[in-house]
């Protein structure tokens, strides 16, 4: 990495050095390009104020929007919100990537109320760089544990197939960037450039004193999470005919709790990267006529770590006295918590195009810019899909022998993690922003990688398509720009 003597031009920018920004820079370099990678670095809580400044929340269009107190979870800086995660590695299923049409084959129509459309690339096509990223993250299974063990032998009893989920060998995948002469800037991208036609021309950024400059480049890279990648395109007056901040999603993950009555399940031996997990209820792995909803999640009974103040006043929600035999609940999970074993899912939701992103009339930044307001709430097949899966994962604690089992209620989750959408990748320019290799249709010079490209979300976590995706995607651009 490279980080001093800033030029005043170069042939590409990347915004953001998140893994899909590492990506980017890193094989867009190693084709023979000069790259600048821009990161703006957290202050406070984790975010850059200028980049992801806390936006405004409501439900539907028709509410005043609230401001939130914090910004979007995760964290700015080289190697971004993977550094603060489990580095689990999944591939999409071939479902994910089809649902629209494979839908329509097996049940002959549509959910009325969801915008859903199909990836324009095969799961075959990526595959190949699936195998890129695995094999220069180490992707592979974590040792198998007491707590992994058990839960493997209950699956099993349910016929369910259960597999060791499969992780990076570390969360920092900055090292991709060594010796590749990437040049690496300290500052806040605030607006995108373009020329006359509409062509990218450059970029402003504020460095880290408030001062504020252009950087000239052909290319701009957009490699930031989904909110701040929305918010920076509408300030920079591109909409993509109305599409850019539609289509926004989230994991909205959940879990349920059991209690092994004094068995120390060692859970706090590992990080939740050390997994046991079952497919059985992901995409269409079952017939969902009748079901109300459609997809489903791959479901993880993983280790936790030691957890800190905030995870047992979590684990505590949702706990009952008879469960406690009368204690606090707080009081009961802090003394207990050795023996507290815990199922995660993470469901698909349906992309619609109520639940978006776009910029608040009134709230502003530090600066006097507008900040991103998000609309977002659940349908009801998100609550059908809940309560389908927490019956499966009480089902999968009750087999390995939880005294009693206890969830939190579902709650929407649009400033979590796992966000998607915002910068649609499709055919149509009419109901997508980018092409599959993340170029604007509208704007030369365009690319945006990452989740806010996803036409669906997928029911597993997103991290090794990001990385594959914007692996194909910067391979592609290089030989063009060459």
């Amino acid at each position: 990495m490279n980080s001093g003597g800033d030029p005043i031009v170069t042939d590409v920018v990347v915004v953001g050095l998140g893994p899909a920004g590492i990506i980017a820079a890193a094989v867009l370099a190693d084709g023979g390009l000069s790259v600048t990678a821009i990161q703006a670095d957290a202050r406070d809580h984790l975010r850059a104020p200028l980049v992801s400044p806390p936006p405004t929340l409501r439900s539907t269009a028709v509410e005043e929007a609230i401001a939130q107190a914090t910004a979007q979870a995760g964290l700015d800086g080289v190697g971004g919100s993977k550094r603060l995660a489990a580095p689990q590695a999944y591939r999409l299923d071939a479902w994910s990537l089809r649902t629209r049409s494979a839908t329509l084959s097996r049940y002959g129509a549509l959910p009325s109320d969801a915008d859903l459309t199909d990836w324009p690339i095969e799961l075959e096509e990526l595959a190949r760089w699936y195998d890129v990223v695995e094999h220069a993250t180490a992707v592979g299974p974590r040792p198998a544990t007491v707590w992994t063990e058990r839960m493997n032998r209950a699956a099993a009893t349910l016929g369910w197939s259960p597999f060791p989920a499969p992780a990076a060998a570390q969360t920092d995948a900055s090292f991709l960037l060594d010796g590749r002469g990437v040049h690496i800037v300290r500052a806040s991208v605030t607006e995108i450039l373009r020329g006359s036609t509409g062509e990218v021309t450059g970029v402003v950024l504020v460095d880290a004193d408030g001062s504020q400059r252009s950087l000239n480049c052909g290319v701009v890279v957009v490699a930031a999470s989904v909110i701040p990648t929305v918010r920076l395109l509408l300030l920079s007056g591109i909409t993509g005919a109305d599409v850019v901040g539609r289509w926004f999603m989230s994991h909205n993950a959940f879990v349920v709790h059991g209690d092994f009555d004094g068995q120390d399940l060692g859970r706090r031996h590992a990080g939740p990267a050390t997994a046991v997990a079952v497919d059985a209820f992901e995409g269409d792995r079952f017939d969902h006529t009748g079901v109300g909803f459609l997809g489903g999640s791959i479901l993880q009974a993983a280790m936790t770590g030691t957890w800190p103040p905030e995870r047992l006043a979590d684990a505590a929600v949702g706990l009952g006295v008879e469960a406690t035999r009368g204690a606090d609940a707080l009081d009961w999970v802090r003394a207990h918590q050795a023996s507290i074993g815990t199922v995660w899912a993470q469901p698909d939701q349906l992309p619609r195009r109520q639940n978006a992103i776009d910029l608040d009339p009134t709230h502003r930044d530090v600066t006097g810019r507008p900040v991103a307001r998000v609309t977002f709430s659940l349908a009801p097949d998100d609550v059908r899909r809940w309560e389908f899966l927490a019956a499966r994962m009480t089902e999968w604690l009750d087999a390995a022998g939880a005294r009693c089992t206890w969830m939190p209620p579902l709650a929407p989750q649009p400033l979590g993690t796992h966000l998607y959408g915002g910068v649609r990748m499709g055919i149509d320019p009419r109901t997508s922003a980018v092409d599959s290799y993340g170029r604007f249709h509208d704007v030369p010079g365009l690319v945006v990688v990452g989740s806010s490209t996803f036409p669906t979300t997928g029911g597993r976590g997103p991290l090794e398509t990001i990385e594959a995706l914007t692996w194909r995607n910067a391979d592609h651009l290089a030989a063009e720009l060459r």
